[in-house]
């Protein structure tokens, strides 16, 4: 196993530690028949045979997975301090019996930096974006993925598409921001841009990002080319004083911009208006799935909008954030609470459905085409399912026996915390996409 040192780092010593929830006793004896009805009701395998592998871990510890490995973030107990380190692990093969316990390919001591960014690209490499604990210095690196030697680095946090290129922005907690372009092979800077900025937003066409949507500390939004970092338009600010969450953002082809009014809607290409519905002042607006929804000032709930013509479909009342909106229902979270719990709000009445299920959200690595989440059983697992707002209730899809939550997810591997405190890795089921299963009760 190879120790890489990449050198000096800042390291402030305000790091926020972990808030991690303990799993509760494991109970051997009383998981067998639990278990076994479970897995009947789900239609699960038996879990010997996709549970994958065992990340030995600390319960400070973070996991990704990248694509094509998981790596973890885990404190340096020697050092003392906030040291962390990161380790790289293979992606585990498919397994006929016990999971393969993992051992890590290399580590990396990031100090007490916070990873923000773990994303596998290729020619085997790994892009590596870093946060300083006061969000004063940001970094990115490019890594060999098979032995964590250092490839380049630059500053800023990546943002990744199919182009070739890196756009990196800083956020260094001062003005102005630097936004730039680099070659992802060499980390040659393409173009570098230092703008009074608070915010930036990204339109893709075919997987590569064809314009980059900049709202100014002003209030301005300008439309940059990212070849290139030149403008391609400007609007001018929509409020004479914008408040720290009011930016632009890109929905579908259309730039969605709150303004006093309301919101305001522009192509992308051109910055032609298309539509303005008429609101109570808008903190900001957002994609929740197919819709949009635009939050309203001072307690006014969340405007559940049709992108296409601004006709406001309905209004969700209570205080929480919107993931995804349908018209039927909307998935929502509120984000004081830990782990983040995903309910269930209904059209009809835009509130909370009171006798609904909650579930634990399930952090995604990359785009995923749905919503998970889990819900514990006592000394088994948890029992993980589809969150869609198409549906009014969840779609069971697995059990994971001995996972205890914390749980994240790419294409077809889920990573939990497990009853032990070490991470457990699961291959998701094939073809729930296309059928319910059974519900445990």
């Amino acid at each position: 196993m190879t120790v890489i040192d990449l050198g000096d780092r800042a390291e402030p010593t305000d790091a926020q530690p972990s808030h991690r929830r303990r799993a509760g006793r494991f109970r051997p004896l009383l998981v067998p028949v639990t278990l076994v009805v479970l897995l009947a009701l789900t239609g699960a395998a038996p879990p010997a045979l996709r549970m994958q592998a065992i990340l030995p871990s600390s319960l400070a510890a973070e996991v990704f997975l990248t694509g094509d490995q998981i790596v973890a973030v885990v404190p340096v107990r020697e050092a003392g301090d906030d040291s962390q380190e990161v380790l790289a692990y293979r992606r585990p093969a498919r397994v006929d019996g016990a999971p393969q316990p993992l051992a890590p390919l290399w580590r990396l001591p990031i100090g007490s930096n916070r990873v923000s960014v773990a994303e596998h690209v290729g020619d085997g490499g790994l892009v590596l974006s870093l946060f300083g604990t006061d969000n004063d210095k940001t970094e990115t690196m490019l890594l060999d993925s098979r032995t964590g030697q250092l490839r380049w680095r630059q500053p800023g946090i990546a943002t990744l598409d199919g182009s070739g290129r890196v756009l990196l922005r800083t956020y260094d907690g001062q003005e102005p921001i630097v936004l730039a372009s680099v070659e992802l092979a060499t980390g040659r800077v393409l173009w570098s841009l230092p703008l009074v900025a608070r915010f930036a937003a990204y339109h893709q066409r075919s997987a590569v990002i064809d314009a980059i949507v900049v709202t100014t500390v002003a209030g301005d939004v300008e439309v940059l080319d990212p070849r290139t970092g030149v403008s391609r338009g400007r609007l001018p600010a929509a409020f004479a004083d914008a408040g720290p969450y009011q930016h632009a953002s890109v929905v579908g082809d259309l730039v969605l911009v709150p303004n006093s009014t309301g919101v305001a809607a522009y192509h992308v290409d051109g910055l032609e208006r298309r539509w303005q519905t008429t609101l109570p002042p808008v903190a900001w607006v957002h994609r929740c799935g197919v819709l949009a929804c635009a939050r309203v000032d001072d307690g006014g709930g969340v405007h559940i909008l049709d992108p296409t013509t601004g006709a406001v479909r309905w209004r969700v009342v209570e205080d929480v954030d919107v993931l995804r909106a349908g018209d039927a229902r909307a998935l929502v979270v509120d984000h004081g609470s830990s782990p983040l719990t995903v309910a269930f709000v209904a059209a009809d009445t835009g509130r909370v459905v009171a006798d609904g299920e909650r579930w634990d959200l399930v952090d995604e690595f990359g785009d995923a085409p749905h919503l998970l989440g889990t819900r514990s059983v006592r000394d088994v697992g948890v029992v993980l399912a589809r969150l869609d707002p198409a549906h009014a209730q969840p779609r069971r899809i697995d059990v994971l026996p001995g996972a205890a939550g914390n749980c994240g997810h790419r294409a077809d591997l889920i990573v939990c915390r497990r009853q032990d405190g070490d991470f457990g890795v699961w291959q998701l089921r094939g073809g729930e996409d296309d059928r319910d299963v059974d519900r445990p009760r």
